[in-house]
């Protein structure tokens, strides 16, 4: 997965699902929607967005989009 924080962007929602959204690349043409995902506890995939969602929080200068 690419850690690049200009082509995603995770949150914790107050219930502690984490909202994930992953940045369209800019294609020549029409537009392409962001992919936005939600995962809870207990998701194969929660562990892991939390875990760069806490990363990305205790870097230093790190922008949240």
């Amino acid at each position: 997965m690419d850690h690049n924080v200009r082509n995603w962007d995770v949150q914790r929602r107050n219930d502690g699902a984490l909202l994930v959204r992953v940045r369209s690349s800019e294609p020549v043409g029409r537009p392409v929607p962001d992919a936005v995902f939600t995962f809870r506890s207990g998701d194969p995939q929660y562990e892991s967005w939390g875990q760069m969602l806490r990363e990305r929080d205790a870097a230093p200068g790190q922008p949240s989009i």
